[in-house]
């Protein structure tokens, strides 16, 4: 018996190993050019929406302390998301990028047909861009390849400090603006009940989510990001996402310095913010975490009832019966996590709770 449950263990590890393996792969290929056509970008986010859909998990869970905000969160069936900021791990969504591989793509003049190809998608923007900025393109776009890397060497410096300036701005959005709610695959890692639910002594909730995405409360109209706010499985390596695609698009806004802050900027993909954000260190592997990642400039909250609630085993019985009511009145199921003293692993099993008291 104990030879199966082992070979079941690692027949169930490999499984999200493989998926996540998957996700990558999905992730690594689908590039979203905001200068490409609109009817083929729609499709490839169909496609990756549907490819993410599939390989997430039927249940997630969300750790949990206990303390007024959580428990008003949880009875109103609110998932409030946080900045990564204030998450724990100090690499978390910091980017990592070379200038010099910036300024290598600047000086490249084949890279100059992304200017013409967003001006061909993008005729009525000719109109609000400053004359003296669409000059500056349009002598861009005429020049030979040898005059065009001649003018931008003379300017590498003055690019470099603008570069610079802006990686150090991308740093801080990065850090404050987007919101995650942070999920897992497990409700039974004794590391993650220490971390994120006040060691044992807090909560976890179960969810399954059903849709694509998860549009926030304070959505009131079709948001940009809309089509990018999914629950995306993060990838664990060795070594830092490079995140030079997401800084490919800063060479265009310094011909642009002087247009309107709204003008639209060719990016090589829409989604190279979200794999900065979901690229974590392999030290982390253990916590088979899943995002839900949010642009709202509004605080973000999801409007989303648990389907069952696991009490922390060193949880104060007064807080149990408390959390247990609230169960009932949302009729949803309620789990204590036991340790069982006869089991040679440190293993903590859910025993569902029917009682309206512990």
């Amino acid at each position: 018996m104990q030879v199966l449950n082992n070979c079941l263990i690692y027949n169930t590890n490999m499984e999200e190993n493989s998926a996540r393996d998957r996700f990558k792969e999905i992730l690594d290929s689908t590039v979203i050019r905001n200068y490409d056509s609109p009817d083929e970008n729609n499709a490839k986010i169909k496609d990756f929406c549907q490819k993410v859909q599939e390989l997430k998990p039927k249940r997630l869970f969300r750790y949990r302390n206990f303390s007024e905000y959580t428990v008003v969160a949880f009875k109103n069936d609110l998932v409030v998301s946080s900045k990564p900021a204030d998450f724990n791990d100090p690499f978390d969504c910091l980017i990592q990028v070379d200038p010099d591989a910036i300024i290598k793509d600047i000086i490249n003049p084949q890279n100059r047909w992304k200017l013409q190809k967003w001006l061909d998608y993008n005729p009525k923007l000719v109109e609000i861009i400053p004359k003296k900025n669409l000059k500056k393109i349009n002598a861009l776009l005429a020049m030979k390849d040898t005059t065009y890397s001649n003018f931008i060497q003379k300017r590498i410096p003055r690019f470099r400090l603008h570069i610079l300036q802006a990686i150090k701005q991308a740093k801080e959005f990065l850090r404050t603006y987007p919101h995650i709610a942070c999920f897992s695959e497990t409700p039974s890692s004794p590391p993650m009940w220490a971390h994120y639910a006040d060691s044992h002594k807090g909560f976890v909730l179960e969810y399954e989510f059903k849709d694509y995405f998860t549009p926030c409360l304070n959505c009131k109209n079709e948001c940009v990001f809309r089509h990018y706010e999914l629950l995306y499985p993060v990838i664990y390596t060795k070594t830092r996402f490079n995140a030079k695609d997401f800084f490919s698009s800063y060479w265009s806004q310094i011909i642009l310095m002087n247009a309107p802050v709204k003008v639209f900027i060719p990016k090589d993909d829409d989604l190279a913010i979200y794999k900065v954000l979901i690229h974590k260190s392999k030290d982390w592997e253990y916590e088979k975490e899943w995002r839900i990642i949010s642009h709202c400039e509004a605080y973000p909250m999801i409007k989303q009832r648990p389907t069952a609630i696991y009490l922390g085993a060193k949880m104060k019985n007064a807080n149990k019966n408390y959390l247990i009511k609230i169960a009932r009145k949302l009729k949803i199921k309620t789990y204590i996590m036991d340790i069982d003293i006869t089991n040679t692993e440190y293993k903590m099993t859910p025993k569902e709770c029917k009682s309206y008291r512990v």
